[in-house]
């Protein structure tokens, strides 16, 4: 048992004391280690390890493939393949990377097409997907095929921009509306048929 003076403070014990590994889950274990193998992996991208990055990034996949399927799972299967596409994209191999780029976009797209995905962050999957294979394209010196795909990014971001803002437009006025009729309801002490004219009423 975790003495009771460590009780209140959840970083105390560390994960690593016996005290706690007695009563952590595994899936904990698994998540931390998770986190662990993609912060080594940038660190070793960072310092142009590309192959040993790589390695960390494909550790992670075993733990992560009998995880459901959900936007903050798809996140971090989606953050494996970019990066993984990148270490391919700073050694040299545009084919490699785009692969991997182009099943970080799949999981994207995924999520706009399912009645249960989320459709914001399909659509910022998808973004991000683009702008790493027009930055890959860029590298090989394929300046035109990069803008034409940062377009089409920054016009969809507007696109969806504006009908955000519609949104938020349509839904400020039916709150209005509501807040309205609550106020007529409550100056007439919840009864409002004297302030509903109904068209029989009117002609009458």
């Amino acid at each position: 048992k975790i003495p009771s003076n460590f009780e209140k403070n959840a970083t105390t014990p560390g994960l690593a004391n016996p005290a706690t590994l007695k009563l952590l889950p595994i899936r904990v274990s698994y998540l931390c280690l998770r986190s662990a193998l993609l912060q080594r992996g940038n660190g070793l991208a960072a310092i142009g390890k590309e192959d040993e990055a790589r390695e960390c990034y494909e550790r992670v996949f075993p733990l992560v493939e009998d995880e459901p399927r959900c936007a903050r799972v798809d996140w971090e299967r989606h953050s494996l393949y970019i990066n993984i596409g990148n270490t391919f994209s700073r050694s040299g191999d545009f084919t490699l990377a785009d692969e991997q780029y182009k099943i970080a976009e799949q999981l994207g797209k995924d999520h706009l097409v399912d009645t249960e995905g989320s459709e914001s962050d399909g659509k910022a999957m998808v973004a991000t997907a683009l702008r790493a294979r027009a930055a890959a394209l860029k590298k090989i010196g394929k300046i035109d095929e990069a803008k034409a795909i940062i377009k089409e990014v920054v016009e969809q971001q507007i696109k969806d921009n504006q009908i955000k803002a519609e949104k938020e437009v349509e839904e400020a006025k039916k709150k209005k509306e509501e807040d309205e009729a609550a106020a007529i309801v409550k100056a007439n002490g919840g009864d409002v048929d004297e302030e509903i004219e109904t068209p029989l009423s009117a002609a009458s």
